[in-house]
């Protein structure tokens, strides 16, 4: 999401943390260590390390479920959410299925075909091909799975795939909250999101047309506007000057 907040550079401080389990984050061979409780824990340790005792949060997909988790569970540190493709859900039994049956690839080490095969069922073989049109990306985002043993990215899937469902615990939320979806998304559906949005005080939605998993990607320039539309009604003096201390998001 670097990519999504260059506009507003100027105006905050943008920290792009990996979750353990992700990027250069330490792994864990335990499903038990990647829970949202878990991963909130370190962001929350991060923040007091840094000295930041608010912030806006944000992500997509994982990162925004997981931001949506800590404006529930420690709602003083949290002044905003941006949730694209956030899901409070267990996930849907075709998509347990479809990781029962791709499974046994993560299990004999063969990465590569196991990213290529959840590209194509996140976001189409499109997709897929304009990732690969590009080697010097594929290559890094591929060799950051390779950074795992099979233990720890079998623990990070099968706790992906072994979520309930905790919706309810949205209406909790009372800071304000922006989701984002797409409207081609599987999951979250848009009528997930429309839910997630209902249940939370105050929540608003905004559909991508034509969007998937990542509108973010495909549609940046329209989820740019609405992302920076949200900040200016949240941050006081957004249209001002650029204070010597940006919010931290």
């Amino acid at each position: 999401m670097v990519a999504d907040l260059e506009p507003f550079a100027d105006r905050i401080r943008a920290l792009f943390p990996d979750t353990r389990g992700h990027g250069l984050s330490q792994k864990f061979e335990g499903v038990e260590d990647y829970t949202y409780a878990r991963k909130a824990e370190d962001l929350l340790l991060w923040l007091d390390a840094l000295g930041i005792e608010r912030a806006i949060f944000g992500g997509a997909s994982m990162g925004a479920a997981l931001s949506l988790w800590l404006a529930v569970h420690a709602p003083a540190r949290v002044r905003g959410v941006v949730s694209i493709s956030g899901p409070p859900y267990a996930p849907p039994a075709s998509d347990v299925a479809w990781w029962q049956t791709h499974r046994p690839l993560v299990e004999a080490g063969r990465f590569d075909e196991y990213y290529d095969a959840n590209v194509r069922m996140r976001v189409g073989d499109d997709a897929l091909a304009r990732l690969k049109a590009r080697p010097g990306r594929y290559a890094d985002v591929t060799g950051m799975l390779r950074l795992h043993s099979v233990a720890s990215l079998l623990a990070l899937l099968d706790e992906t795939y072994a979520r309930t469902e905790w919706l309810g615990d949205c209406a909790r939320i009372r800071c304000p909250v922006q989701v984002i979806a797409g409207s081609l998304d599987h999951f979250p559906t848009v009528t997930m999101s429309r839910r997630v949005a209902e249940i939370i005080p105050g929540g608003r939605l905004h559909v991508v047309e034509g969007g998937s998993h990542f509108p973010n990607r495909s549609h940046r320039a329209e989820v740019q506007r609405v992302v920076g539309r949200f900040l200016s009604e949240i941050l006081p003096g957004w249209g001002e000057v650029p204070r010597e201390r940006p919010a931290d998001v």
